[in-house]
């Protein structure tokens, strides 16, 4: 028995079995980069419709059969704004709390994240965004500039028409509750005035 195991070994075509999981991976990878275009229906597109525009909006917790996307972590709290640019700036403000697991994003519609920002365990993280239609457009004279000093970080501006903005929140229970969605509550995603 083991002389024809040793033959079958030998005389097997390595070539082949190694270009299995080759070929394999090769088709996973590309089934996963083809996968957003395949969907009927984007996340942004699933959102996007239920959330009012320019404004942050404190999701229900997540139950089976009611969460706005599938997969969504039981285990989190979200507020959720869509925001349109197209017709002038807009503010987004949160504070991220000396804790783990908190999260601010700012996802377009096609599903490209282009801000993240997570809480950091030793200090809060206050965060200022300023989303714009287009990287040219003139937010105004700097407050240094008119000779007043600046308290405060400046907005870090963002180049995004429309979008998504999530911060997202562990959730710990019962008793964490009202704090947290008194932190989901308190970010801002507002449309600056003229």
């Amino acid at each position: 028995m083991p002389m024809k195991l040793f033959n079958a070994i030998r005389n097997a075509n390595w070539l082949f079995i190694l270009a299995v999981p080759v070929a394999a991976g090769i088709l996973h990878i590309c089934a996963t980069m083809a996968a957003p275009y395949l969907t009927a229906a984007s996340a942004y597109n699933r959102l996007a419709p239920g959330l009012p525009v320019n404004s942050m909006q404190v999701l229900s917790v997540a139950a089976p059969g009611s969460e706005p996307l599938p997969f969504m972590s039981p285990d989190a709290r979200y507020a959720m704004c869509s925001f349109d640019a197209r017709g002038g700036p807009i503010d987004v403000s949160a504070t991220l709390p000396a804790d783990q697991g908190w999260s601010l994003s700012v996802v377009t519609p096609a599903g490209d994240n282009i801000y993240a920002a997570a809480s950091v365990p030793s200090r809060p993280t206050p965060i200022t965004l300023v989303l714009v239609p287009s990287e040219d457009a003139f937010l105004g004279v700097t407050p240094e500039a008119r000779g007043i000093a600046r308290n405060i970080q400046p907005p870090t501006p963002l180049s995004a028409s429309r979008g998504i903005v999530v911060m997202r929140a562990p959730d710990k229970g019962f008793a964490y509750t009202p704090h947290v969605e008194t932190l989901l509550r308190d970010a801002k995603c507002v449309a600056r005035p003229f």
